[in-house]
């Protein structure tokens, strides 16, 4: 970052300050020509500060001379505070002033013998995201957030500091009516009740919400009693829970666009109860024990047309479709033209066919990730290319026709495919082969060496 005392710069012509301003924004990434921006005049210089200092890194500041901190201090629309070595700067930033900081996130830190961090000087009335893992503020927190930020449209907690309990919490977020979005992860899970989700369900305008606590059938049903519409606004819904409870859930948040759900049973099966929700734009189901379904589950997804991500996976084994064949698999993908980003970890048994045909309903897809081995050596005779947003390709593993693995013709053999797959997909960065086979190994190879692309393989 840039620490200078800007009275040095040299002045010349004026321009308009709001086309001066577009012209620093449009250079925000370009670090070196606004540091020469700064050298130009006085009002060049306020602005290209400005735009530097917007979401500077914290040993930046913290490196800054004792007189000029505050100036730069100002600028900062955001901070990030990443860990110990960030949070040894809270002391050192505790008679700052922030008054445009909008978005705060402080990572858990240990302050030596038990000290508590000073947060104060961050919770000023322009904050409107706040992320909080820790540790153990040395002020009262929510009440600093209550009374000064009044934008506050986004909180994130997830340290269970002195104090807090779900009443406190409640009360908290009942106060501050601009709140949008909550985030209560698994660390908080002991103020994630009946009381707490009875209060989510009926609060009005929240749009975002996660919570880390596993959520139950018996408590869906508590948390929706009297309520006439529960979660009538909710967008976006992170959530563990048990598979009997999701129909119940799914059935009231018609109007989500985003939902990851995680399921921790094979009880019951997640997929049915979710095609409801027509407007959903991302879907990601993580299994947390193996299963087996019929593919009647999967083609249950087959109306969520305007999905971009979709996303089914297992923290164990893999979720399996025994049944599933590529006429469903077609079926099921033939109509998300919109879908950019694919993972299928899933077990079955399909072939070439289907894994081309998303080369055909789903021309803007940019990642994708399918277990299973596949013959992409029929690819030569199709228009390419099958792919032209892909970036990112994770299979199982590609096959070779040839015989012998030592032969001459193995290596050609990986070398042919290698130039197929980069001309089906001409800004593809990453190939993956999962299964590590040395057909599949020297396709990676082969494929590094004809882009020019390096990474961990």
């Amino acid at each position: 970052m840039l620490d200078v005392d800007i009275s040095s710069a040299f002045f010349s012509g004026p321009l308009l300050p709001e086309l001066l301003r577009r012209v620093m924004e449009y250079l925000s990434d370009d670090f070196t020509t606004l540091r020469s921006a700064v050298l130009v005049n006085k009002s060049w210089a306020a602005e290209a500060i400005s735009v530097l200092w917007q979401k500077p890194p914290v040993a930046a500041l913290a490196s800054c001379s004792d007189n000029h901190r505050q100036f730069y201090a100002r600028q900062v629309r955001e901070l990030d505070f990443g860990g110990p070595t960030d949070g040894k700067q809270h002391s050192r930033f505790r008679t700052l002033e922030f008054p445009r900081l909008k978005r705060l996130t402080i990572d858990y830190c240990s302050p030596r013998d038990g000290e508590k961090v000073w947060l104060g000087q961050y919770i000023q009335p322009s904050l409107e995201e706040f992320g909080f893992y820790g540790s153990e503020p040395a002020e009262d927190l929510l009440d600093l957030l209550e009374t000064r930020c009044r934008r506050l449209q986004s909180i994130l907690i997830n340290y269970a500091f002195e104090g807090i309990s779900t009443e406190r919490l409640i009360k908290f977020f009942d106060r501050c009516r601009s709140l949008r979005s909550i985030c209560l992860p698994s660390f908080m899970d002991d103020f994630v009740d009946d009381q707490m989700l009875t209060y989510l369900a009926r609060r009005d305008g929240l749009e975002d919400l996660e919570l880390g606590q596993t959520i139950t059938y018996e408590m869906i049903e508590k948390a929706f009693q009297g309520a006439e519409a529960p979660f009538r606004s909710v967008r976006r819904l992170t959530v563990q829970l048990k598979s009997k409870a999701v129909e119940a859930l799914t059935a009231a948040i018609k109007s989500a666009t985003n939902l990851l759900l995680t399921v921790e049973d094979n009880e019951l099966s997640p997929l049915p109860p979710v095609k409801s929700l027509i407007n959903l734009t991302e879907l990601e189901i993580v299994f947390c024990q193996e299963a087996i379904w019929p593919a009647t589950d999967l083609r249950a997804l087959r109306g969520l047309k305007n999905l971009r991500r979709l996303c089914i996976y297992s923290i164990e084994g893999p979720p399996a479709f025994p049944t599933l064949t590529d006429h469903e698999f077609i079926q099921l993908f033939e109509n998300m033209g919109q879908l950019q980003d694919l993972i299928f970890q899933v077990q079955c048994n399909l072939s070439t066919v289907a894994i081309t045909s998303l080369g055909t309903h789903c021309r803007q897809l940019e990642s994708c990730e399918i277990f299973g081995s596949y013959d992409l050596h029929g690819w030569s005779t199709i228009e390419r290319p099958l792919f032209p947003q892909l970036r990112h390709l994770d299979l199982g593993a590609t096959v070779t026709r040839e015989q012998e693995s030592q032969s001459s013709s193995f290596v050609i053999d990986a070398q042919l495919l290698a130039h197929l797959i980069v001309e089906h997909a001409p800004k593809l960065e990453e190939l993956y082969l999962q299964d590590h086979d040395e057909f599949s190994k020297k396709v990676v190879t082969a494929f590094k060496v004809q882009t020019g692309n390096e990474y961990n393989s």
